[in-house]
This record gives C-alpha cells, structure tokens and sequence, in this order.
C-alpha cells in the first residue's frame, strides 16, 4: 500500500506487510503444532477450538478473537466445525531485529 494523503493536515497512512485468509475445518482436524514470523489474529467466526499456546490451553468459540505472538508454539483440535479468518502481520525491522534489512 502506498502512503495516502488525507485532507490539509497531510496525515499517511503506511501498509502493513501482512497476508489475511479465511479457513473452514471439519470437527476432529489436528493441527499440529507450528510457530510462524509472523503475529497472528485469528477472528473466529462459528464453531469450538481448543487451542495451545504458550503452554496454555483455551477453548475458542464463534465471536472470539485470539492473538499469537510470532515465534510462538501453537497447535489446535477442532471440537464442532469451524470458520475462522486469520491475519498474519510481519512485524517492522525495529521490532524484529532478525527481520530482513532490521539493525545489525
């Protein structure tokens, strides 16, 4: 996304590096554990998730919202069928010092 100049105050707006999808999985998938650069929100829209991580448990249903570090060990075990969309958000160089192009 390119900066976007709004009125006479000149506010910008700068895009995010970031991939969003939409995901449905039947009662009874695994997904096995994973960790990822980037942060993730995951919006859950129907359905019951049991989810790890960070070494704790926690049982997600339609209207929940959970949020994962990056780096952080995850996994899930779907309960009753479930549509979520997920955003993954690459995290700046100043944040994420191994990042590509971030501070040596």
């Amino acid at each position: 996304m390119e900066r976007l100049s709004i009125g006479a105050d000149a506010q910008s707006f700068v895009g995010l590096p970031a991939r969003v999808g939409h995901l449905f999985f039947v009662a009874g998938t695994v997904l096995p554990e994973t960790s990822h650069a980037e942060d993730e929100v995951s919006f859950i829209l129907s359905g019951v998730l049991k989810a790890r991580s960070g070494g704790q448990d926690c049982l997600l249903r339609g209207g929940d919202v959970s949020f994962i570090p990056a780096g952080e060990v995850h996994s899930a075990e779907v309960i009753e069928d479930l549509t979520l969309s997920y955003v993954l958000l690459s995290r700046p160089a100043a944040v994420n010092p191994e990042a590509p192009g971030g501070p040596e």
